[in-house]
């Protein structure tokens, strides 16, 4: 944590996919004033409760990633419009964690840089989930296909899922950070470590963040399987209504920026 006087600290969490991302960004909502009250962290609040937006406004416009439903990914002004977004919630005057997995979808220099410079002058703290490559794509593939995607012989695609699959290569990953952010500001999480350790990835992430002897609120009940939930909002419009109630009654400002910010029509969920 930041002593007096330096700068405010980000703890960015990216991922990556299928390392327990969801869980860990259901917690952090679930504690967010418990985890400000007692820790002095705030839990940054975008445009979708993944904040995928975050790491598709500093993609290449040419690569091949699932945008579902933000067709606009590529316009420059929903890309400035992700920037005001992330410039707010980091004006805030206290440590903020933020978890965005689509971040780890970023590969090139310039493509970080762009990060980098998003969060302005927070100190950032880099933190990715890795698992075993094999488990990986298997649940990745599967991911894609409950979601109605389909896989790609194309190996820049996302939904190409080869062993020689590019989400795969976690070395080009964690270089890229490290050379945006240096080696010491870039944390590798052995994801399968961490379940055999203690279930769940959560207690790993925050022994980072916090240090290993902090008592953070409890994790137990976090594991949440996105595709069930996911799939009772669609099905269940109350669901959907009531999630979205409580999000205004909990977030009055960050969830009125969130619905003006819909981007032309892309459906909260």
């Amino acid at each position: 944590m930041n002593g007096t006087g330096s700068r405010r600290r980000v703890y960015v969490h990216i991922g990556t996919h299928k390392t327990g991302t969801t869980s860990f960004q259901h917690w952090l909502r679930q504690h967010e004033r418990e985890l400000d009250e007692r820790f002095g962290l705030a839990t940054y609040q975008g445009a979708f409760p993944n904040n995928r937006e975050v790491g598709l406004a500093c993609a290449r416009p040419s690569r091949q990633l699932p945008t579902r439903g933000i067709d606009q990914w590529v316009d420059p002004e929903w890309r400035r419009h992700v920037h005001e977004l992330v410039a707010t919630q980091l004006a805030r005057e206290t440590d903020v964690i933020m978890s965005a997995e689509a971040l780890s979808f970023l590969r090139y220099d310039d493509e970080v840089d762009t990060f980098s410079t998003l969060l302005g002058e927070r100190e950032a703290l880099i933190l990715v989930a890795l698992r075993n490559p094999g488990e990986f794509l298997r649940s990745w593939s599967a991911h894609l296909t409950r979601d109605g995607y389909r896989l790609s012989t194309d190996p820049a695609s996302f939904a190409y899922v080869g062993a020689d699959s590019w989400l795969a290569d976690y070395p080009s990953l964690v270089d890229v950070y490290r050379r945006a952010f240096g080696a010491a500001k870039v944390r590798v999480i052995d994801y399968d470590d961490a379940l055999r350790r203690y279930g769940s990835v959560i207690p790993a992430l925050m022994d980072e963040i916090l240090g290993a002897e902090a008592v953070i609120p409890d994790w137990g009940n976090a594991r949440l399987n996105v595709g069930i939930e996911v799939e009772r909002s669609r099905r269940d419009p109350a669901a959907r209504f009531d999630r979205r109630l409580g999000r205004l009654v909990r977030h009055p400002l960050s969830t009125t920026k969130r619905v003006t910010a819909r981007w032309w029509g892309e459906p909260l969920r």
